[in-house]
């Protein structure tokens, strides 16, 4: 069962090493507009270092069950190995050996039950189960990680929005003699700074002057929403048969992992029932790292209609206002992730594949009581 389960991911993973070959134009496209081009609009530096630590939590968890699973699972190689070596020895020559097995039993076309090719094909077993485990979890992260990048994005587009007036009259004010500014804000003790930078702003702008420059601070903020509407779809259909595969393989795989935990735990086989632990957290944070971070995206999208409404749009003039609304009910339009059309990657999703593995567990179960 154990073995079915890392025949099924990896397996499955050529699908997704099939679309970052083939598209890996558009990959690289829509990391040159996270990296590169969303730096021409307003940025909160702050943010973007949190959210790299964040790729960084979920990828060291993701390693360490990888890392846990393949190593444990070669300790329990070793470990049946010197057992089979100890029981060989006191047989005699015409009594039937046992078969030798390795940590995984896959299929090997050649005879290892020689120790001079047992070793060598041990070492091969290790080293592909390394590379490929590494080709999945860098494959996920990596994926988990663009799609965190893009909802801080939307997170960053929020503030923008909300500071928009404020940010336009600082930066008017800026522009204003520093001389005068002292003498009237000594006159205007009494408010606020905000009213202190819109009355000194008033006094040397009129109107026009105000709504040019907020008129240009909004359409930054215009431009960086398209640019994100735009990259999230560009992903969306990019990588959407790659969360079709990830949805099957980690159905499959957890389904066929719970099986086997419940076997090593009946018959307590504590360095089995390790490994088979870990591969199955490896599964969850799998599958949890893509849905729970397009639930985010989705979220953080959803979120841009109310920074409007707080964006002081009562002292923008009509036409800024009429601006405003057309970005609101664009943003009410839900921006997700599907699987092909077929499902929302979201924690709906996630609680959805978690049913059906342990319905399809259930069944298995039965079947071989």
């Amino acid at each position: 069962m154990f073995s079915l389960s890392f025949v099924i991911t990896h397996d499955l993973t050529l699908i997704k090493l099939y679309l970052f070959y083939f598209r890996n134009m558009d990959i690289q496209e829509i990391v040159r507009i996270l990296e590169i081009d969303l730096y021409q609009f307003y940025q909160n530096n702050a943010k973007n270092r949190a959210t790299i630590r964040t790729s960084r939590i979920f990828t060291g968890a993701f390693l360490f069950f990888g890392w846990m699973t393949i190593g444990n699972s070669n300790i329990y190689g070793i470990v049946q190995d010197v057992r089979w070596k100890s029981l060989v020895k006191n047989l005699n020559d015409t009594t039937m050996r046992p078969v030798r097995t390795l940590p995984q039993p896959i299929y090997i076309p050649w005879p290892y039950q020689k120790e001079t090719v047992y070793i060598p094909t041990f070492a091969l077993e290790t080293i592909g189960l390394l590379w490929t485990g590494h080709i999945v979890m860098t494959i996920d992260t990596f994926i988990g990680s663009v799609i965190l990048h893009m909802s801080a994005q939307f997170a960053i587009l929020r503030e923008a929005l909300v500071t928009a007036y404020d940010r336009t009259m600082v930066s008017l004010r800026e522009g204003i003699v520093q001389r005068v500014t002292e003498e009237i804000s000594i006159s205007s003790a009494n408010i606020s700074k905000e009213e202190e930078t819109l009355d000194i702003v008033r006094l040397f702008y009129d109107e026009k002057d105000i709504e040019k420059a907020l008129k240009i601070t909004l359409i930054s903020c215009f431009r960086q929403h398209q640019v994100l509407i735009n990259c999230v779809e560009k992903f969306a259909k990019t990588y959407s048969y790659g969360f079709v595969t990830q949805l099957v393989s980690s159905m499959a795989a957890i389904c066929v992992i719970m099986v086997q935990v419940s076997q090593d735990v009946s018959s307590f086989k504590s360095v089995k029932l390790v490994i088979s632990l870990a591969f199955f957290f490896a599964m969850i944070t799998q599958l949890a790292i893509q849905c729970f971070t397009g639930n985010e995206l989705t979220y953080q999208a959803s979120l841009i209609s109310e920074a409007v409404l707080q964006s002081k749009w009562e002292l923008m003039s009509p036409r800024l206002r009429g601006l405003l609304l057309i970005m609101m009910m664009r943003a009410q339009k839900p921006l997700r992730l599907t699987a092909a059309g077929f499902a929302f990657m979201d924690n709906n999703c996630f609680l959805s594949i978690m049913k059906a593995a342990y319905s399809y567990y259930a069944v298995l179960s039965q079947r071989e009581v």
